[in-house]
């Protein structure tokens, strides 16, 4: 993991894909260490594939602290197959779950491929800053108070802890949701583990330290 930089942190950049909780961390950020929420002008869009070495060539990285986000995908795939977040063909929400991981979205294969490609890319970002965490929404949904312990000792944070409450949506608002059955590892027929652990990167996924359902 890159290393801290000495100079005083004062800011936060999120990466991940939708439905890994950018919204909630970002929320939980805010309210408990003050940090300022880096827009688009800073290195783009939170859910894009992670910036290359010449784009982040650009931007003084050392006071902002970069977050990425992760989710197990098989209980991600079904948020996507719910709520995709995706305008470019509007009928997407229309297919079964089957047709839904094998089509083509944006610039990727599938949306596996997509899942892989992203959350590979930023592992990689991570060792290019001078301040960066990783985080699987699974693991800040049990324990709120690690975070927030790994958050204060990367920023030099003397605090007190704010837990976040209600599920934050895609939208950013607040919604009174079972967090806990949306994180669920979803009982899946045969056919469709087999299509997707047919795509899934082994290799990431044990970066990841998920586990391919049999």
């Amino acid at each position: 993991m890159a290393q801290q930089s000495n100079l005083k942190i004062n800011s936060f950049k999120i990466f991940g894909e939708r439905h890994t909780g950018t919204n909630a961390l970002s929320l939980f950020l805010r309210e408990n260490f003050k940090l300022k929420f880096k827009y688009y002008d800073f290195l783009g869009w939170k859910h894009r594939l992670a910036p290359k070495p010449s784009e982040i060539e650009k931007f003084d990285l050392e006071e902002t602290l970069f977050v990425f986000t992760f989710r197990n995908p098989y209980s991600w795939l079904k948020s996507m197959h719910r709520e995709p977040y995706y305008s470019h063909y509007r009928r997407i929400t229309e297919l079964e779950f089957l047709n839904f991981v094998q089509f083509q979205i944006e610039d990727y294969e599938n949306v596996i491929t997509l899942w892989n490609e992203k959350n590979r890319s930023y592992l990689e970002f991570l060792k290019m800053v001078p301040n960066g965490l990783s985080i699987k929404i699974e693991d800040f949904h049990s324990d709120q108070n690690r975070f927030f312990d790994l958050v204060s000792k990367k920023i030099n944070f003397n605090g007190q802890f704010i837990p976040l409450g209600n599920y934050i949506n895609g939208r950013g608002e607040s919604e009174d949701k079972d967090i806990s059955t949306s994180l669920m590892l979803p009982n899946l027929p045969e056919e469709e583990i087999k299509v997707i652990n047919h795509y899934l990167d082994k290799d990431l996924m044990e970066q990841l330290n998920y586990n391919l359902l049999p």
